[in-house]
């Protein structure tokens, strides 16, 4: 037993000291990574709890199985996942907590972090594609995404993201596999071909495709806002208005989703690139601090629809009881005024 607890300490103390990015590198714990920790299990908590509650009463509603929420669904699943398979192992490792028995395990959950972060980005591409054509072209619309198309679209955007985490598991050893930010020193080119490719398909790419969507919708938007202005629309109007008025309101919603996570990935993606490819000597202080500042888009996502959306807002109350439902026939009412005039969006996906 002496010597087993001797051999324990022994392999504790060296994965320590060969932690070499996430630990503190043997200096005292401060306030700031106190904060740090504390965070990062608050975004934990509330990124497992608030998507999850956001998936159970988006099921739970008939009206809100519409091609818009699969995709807010298939969003709020990434963020989940990555909340509660990803994220832990970054807090254990930051305290310098060895959690693997093995570096097996590194291997799994390694990915994990491109995996769902890929799929985050890949939905909120899909969902601005999908507002997209319901506002700039909403006589196409009901071609283009229809129920079954939107089904194929969350399986490829999934299976991407899958191909798109794996690759760094087949050359990266065990000894590097389990160190956050780790370069494998035998394929330098293919990490630098990896790190150039995440660049290009989450961030750039995406960036570009939801860039151009919101703009187009903003546009479109204030010209119709203007176009109603000038021709005084009638009363019998003012229905249909309504409801181009709301799809705006959610577009303005999603495009405030993909504004959060360039602010929350970009400064990561920097300095992770800074610290592997560069001789920039960068505190682990603020690398773990750009760090919390990506994975807190999971949590915050998810506040953002049940604070911003009215529909899904109204839905969670009921949810838990803060508000009557509706009658049959007043839910009936607003359920053609809705989505009958937001070209049949209410296929069913659930």
């Amino acid at each position: 037993m002496k010597k087993l607890n001797s051999s324990l300490t022994f392999n504790l103390t060296s994965s320590l000291q060969n932690f070499s990015y996430s630990g503190n590198n043997g200096q005292d714990i401060t306030m700031g990574n106190i904060v740090q920790y504390v965070f990062l299990a608050l975004v934990i908590l509330v990124g497992v709890t608030a998507n999850s509650l956001v998936c159970l009463v988006i099921y739970k509603r008939r009206n809100l199985h519409t091609v818009l929420y699969s995709f807010l669904v298939s969003l709020c699943v990434s963020d989940l996942l990555h909340s509660a398979l990803k994220m832990p192992t970054t807090l254990l490792s930051t305290l310098q907590v060895v959690w693997y028995p093995h570096p097996f395990f590194c291997y799994i959950t390694t990915p994990f972090g491109v995996l769902f972060g890929a799929a985050t980005v890949f939905n909120l591409c899909a969902v601005a594609l999908n507002q997209f054509f319901i506002i700039v072209k909403p006589l196409h619309y009901p071609m283009v995404m229809t129920a079954r198309h939107a089904r194929y679209v969350i399986a490829g955007l999934w299976a991407g993201s899958v191909v798109i985490s794996l690759p760094p598991i087949f050359w990266r050893s065990a000894d590097t596999i389990c160190k956050s930010g780790a370069v494998s020193s035998d394929k330098y080119l293919a990490e630098v071909l990896y790190l150039s490719a995440l660049w290009t398909f989450v961030v750039i790419i995406p960036s570009i495709v939801m860039g151009t969507s919101y703009t187009k919708i903003f546009l479109v938007a204030r010209r119709q806002i203007f176009k109603m202005r000038e021709d005084n629309e009638p009363n019998g109007e003012l229905r249909a208005s309504r409801t181009r008025r709301r799809e705006f309101r959610a577009a303005a919603l999603l495009a405030l989703v993909g504004g959060i996570f360039i602010f929350c990935w970009l400064p990561f993606f920097v300095v992770q690139t800074l610290h592997k490819f560069s001789a920039a000597n960068i505190a682990p202080f603020y690398f773990r601090l750009f760090l919390c500042i990506m994975y807190s888009k999971s949590a915050i996502n998810p506040l953002l629809y049940t604070a911003l959306n009215k529909e899904l807002r109204k839905a969670l109350l009921q949810f838990f009881g803060l508000q009557k439902k509706n009658s049959p026939r007043d839910s009936s009412g607003r359920m053609n005024n809705n989505f009958q005039n937001s070209h049949r969006q209410n296929e069913s996906l659930l």
